[in-house]
This record gives C-alpha cells, sequence and structure tokens, in this order.
C-alpha cells in the first residue's frame, strides 16, 4: 500500500543467550553459527546491526510462529523470528511432550487442511532429520445419529465401525470405554502424536537454516507506520 512498518525491539535481558535442552535441534551441525548451541547447549546469536530491514517479521517464536518464520524463510523472505522470553519456553501453549492431530471435523474446510499439513510435516521432518509426528490411528466416539458426528466421519474420510457379533473378539479400545448405548465409533488413518517442544524447536531451527535471524529475549515496543 506505499507504506511500510518499522518495528523497535529491545533485549529483555542483558545477554543475548539462551539455554536450550542438550540434544536440541539447534545444534544440527548443518545451521549457520548465529543459532548453533555450544556444547553446553547454550545458543548465541550473532551480533546484528542496530537497524536492519526484513520482508517478514514475526512475533513470537511458539509453534505458529516458527512454522510462520520458516515457511516464509523457505520461499526466500528475510525472516527475523523475535520471542520476548528463552527460547522453548513453557509459559504458552507450545510446549509439551505431546499433542494430537486428527482430520475428523465437522466443518468441511479442515480435513483437507489436515492432509496437506500431514504432507508439510513429512517435509520439515525430512529436512531436519527429526522425527515429531507419530503416525496413529485416530478413534471417534459419537452419538450414532448426531449431525456433528456423522459430519466429522464423511468430511475426514473415516469408517464407522460395526457392531462386533456377540461371540467376535472385542476390539483393544472397548477395554478403555465404556460406550453409551446408541452410540458408535468411527476410525480414520489420518490421527497422530507429535512432540510439541521438539517440533518448535526444529521449525526454528529449520528458520535459521533457510537464512531467518533468530533472536529471543527481545519485546517488541514498538510499531509503527512510515512512508516509503
Amino acid at each position: 500500500d506505499g507504506h511500510r512498518l518499522r518495528l523497535t525491539a529491545k533485549p529483555v535481558f542483558k545477554y543475548t543467550q539462551a539455554r536450550l535442552p542438550p540434544g536440541s535441534c539447534f545444534a544440527h551441525p548443518s545451521l549457520p553459527e548465529h543459532a548453533r548451541t555450544t556444547d553446553t547447549g547454550t545458543a548465541t546469536m550473532a551480533a546484528q546491526p542496530a537497524e536492519r530491514s526484513f520482508d517478514v517479521i514475526v512475533v513470537g517464536a511458539g509453534i505458529m510462529g516458527s512454522c510462520a518464520a520458516h515457511a516464509a524463510a523457505s520461499r526466500g523472505a528475510r525472516v527475523l523470528l523475535l520471542e520476548q522470553f528463552d527460547l522453548l519456553h513453557q509459559r504458552g501453549s507450545s510446549h509439551g511432550e505431546s499433542r494430537t492431530i486428527r482430520a475428523t471435523y465437522p466443518q468441511p474446510h479442515y480435513p483437507p487442511m489436515v492432509r496437506l499439513s500431514r504432507r508439510l510435516w513429512d517435509d520439515a521432518q525430512r529436512d531436519s532429520g527429526y522425527a515429531v509426528l507419530t503416525p496413529t490411528p485416530h478413534l471417534d466416539l459419537g452419538p450414532r445419529d448426531d449431525p456433528a458426528f456423522l459430519a466429522s466421519v464423511a468430511n475426514g474420510g473415516a469408517t464407522v465401525l460395526a457392531p462386533a457379533a456377540a461371540d467376535a473378539p472385542r476390539p483393544a479400545w472397548a477395554e478403555a470405554f465404556r460406550v453409551p448405548d446408541g452410540w458408535a465409533a468411527a476410525s480414520s488413518e489420518l490421527g497422530g502424536v507429535m512432540k510439541a517442544t521438539k517440533a518448535v524447536a526444529m521449525f526454528q531451527a529449520l528458520a535459521a537454516k533457510m537464512g531467518a535471524v533468530v533472536r529471543d529475549r527481545t519485546e517488541v515496543v514498538d510499531v509503527a507506520r512510515k512512508g516509503v
């Protein structure tokens, strides 16, 4: 629109170093020096000029911000990814041992997005050499005639499991749930479990590998619009 944004940020702490868990993605030998860890697990960012221009500045280095930085950098954009706390902190909703992924949603626009994202997850894991997503079958349970359940099954390409005969062995999942009368079960092969914190580290590492500048302990204090 003929304008640009000027972003002002300041370090939250005196030192531009972050303590990272041993074995973090940032120790990957192919990463640029400005985002590589030492043997002690400390990520040191190279000194940067006081003012630089970027095509994309992402504020917040959780899973959404880290993925956005990776996507922009992979398209050749000059990217800056900022985090006001330590990288891989536990103050938000992007940390932990596990998250699930599924394709069974009553909204029809979600399943195609999930199918595309699975390909993108596979690409990221291949490029990083990390395994953060474990594919698993996904089981949905719900009232047999419930519109949301039926829509989820149809949109997600799930298979409704027929009631077993009285003398047939019970499925393994039946031991874990007490299913009410009138409910049905549906199985989908597009389920999965992902390691949340490890996934964030993976995308941050990939973004840095593609040239993005990743800065932690840096707080955005002002965003101003300036004429070109």
